[in-house]
């Protein structure tokens, strides 16, 4: 009898653990789905497990994180706010549920943390500044706790080393801000790098999410491009048809003047715009890559190419954009254009693109770039 006791518990001990390696399989299946795009079958997924227990908040988080990377895919874009916050809305409510029943169940604060600081990026995204620092203090809150209860979360490491990078680049940045963030932790830039390393290496379901900001911190705030295409090249290899990194690696090569690389890239890139394939086909990326295409035959010599180029961002700017409110795309494009006349040797072609720039909104100290070349072609 006592034999046949301990195989009845060791078999359920089995059926648990496979039971949970084959969760974990599927969400990290789930997760593989969202960053090909497959938006549906990734739902689908995580829809299952809101069916099987509506009471865990498992299926509820990945589920608002499907409709974050639409958002992700094209922050521009905000016909998807409403349905990813009420996704939020519904992960918050069941770990609420879940945490009632135990306040210490660390999966349903580790979710809840999440899923309230990436809601505080779209805050940041869509300028709702003190929402998005009510959720960086209650998230960080969050996802400190999870860790105190798990410290072999690796997931949750993510969290904290976001969190450390951008408070302390913040107050680098903006001095200004010191007073609003006085009542939050300290941040340190070098700590929080090192945390998504360690996440990057070693989380179970965030290794890409840490991978991705690494890429977009090292291209965006640290300018550090050898350090920021090593993550932008291990992304596009994982996912080659993801236009986020293929963005990434782009202005990784214009950065590190790889301008033939940059020119197969972008090519590229407007080849699976054109042929409508899934997050390509609309013209915010016909705008990016047609710009940096520009950019990168300018500079490789070929004028006549990068003219038209640059001529035919700035028609697909006009259906996107507003007078007075010129996109970077816009602006430099025309700049851009008056650059390569002034190349050919006409001036005075060249000076009406720079009074061109001058009438437009100011991007980057765009009026000042346009009035020194204004000034040097009048010599």
């Amino acid at each position: 009898m006592y034999i046949l006791n301990y195989l009845i518990i060791l078999s359920f001990f089995f059926s648990s653990l496979v039971y949970s390696q084959t969760k974990d399989e599927q969400i990290l299946k789930g997760i593989d789905h969202v960053y090909r795009l497959q938006f549906d079958s990734a739902s689908g997924i995580f829809q299952g497990f809101v069916n099987s227990d509506p009471k865990d908040p498992t299926g509820y988080f990945f589920l608002a994180m499907t409709e974050w990377w639409k958002i992700y895919l094209n922050k521009e874009d905000r016909s998807n706010d409403d349905n990813y916050l009420a996704k939020v809305d519904q992960c918050i409510k069941v770990c609420e549920e879940r945490l009632d029943e135990n306040e210490n169940n660390d999966w349903a604060v580790f979710l809840m943390g999440g899923v309230v600081g990436y809601r505080g990026f779209m805050n940041v995204m869509r300028d709702n500044w003190l929402k998005a620092i009510d959720d960086g203090k209650q998230g960080l809150n969050l996802i400190q706790k999870s860790y105190e209860l798990n410290p072999g979360n690796k997931d949750a490491v993510l969290g904290l080393g976001i969190y450390n990078y951008a408070v302390d680049y913040v107050v680098e940045r903006y001095p200004f801000l010191k007073a609003v963030l006085f009542f939050f932790p300290k941040g340190n830039k070098e700590l929080g790098l090192t945390q998504l390393k360690d996440c990057a290496d070693n989380g179970k379901f965030s290794k890409t999410e840490a991978t991705v900001t690494l890429a977009y911190i090292h291209l965006s705030y640290e300018k550090n491009y050898l350090e920021a295409i090593k993550y932008a090249q291990k992304l596009v290899t994982l996912y080659p048809d993801n236009p986020v990194f293929e963005r990434f690696l782009g202005k990784c090569y214009v950065g590190l003047y790889n301008y033939s690389s940059g020119s197969i890239l972008y090519n590229n890139m407007i080849m699976k715009a054109d042929s409508n394939k899934a997050g390509y086909n609309n013209n915010y990326i016909r705008r990016e890559a047609n710009y940096y295409l520009g950019v990168c035959l300018s500079r490789t010599g070929n004028t006549d190419e990068a003219l038209n180029k640059y001529n035919l961002t700035i028609e697909i700017c006009k259906t996107l954009e507003k007078e007075g409110e010129e996109s970077p795309y816009y602006v430099f494009s025309v700049l851009g254009i008056g650059v390569i006349y002034e190349q050919k040797g006409n001036k005075q072609e060249a000076i009406k693109y720079y009074d061109r720039v001058l009438q437009m909104r100011d991007v980057e100290n765009s009026r000042e770039t346009a009035q020194k070349f204004k000034d040097n072609a009048l010599k």
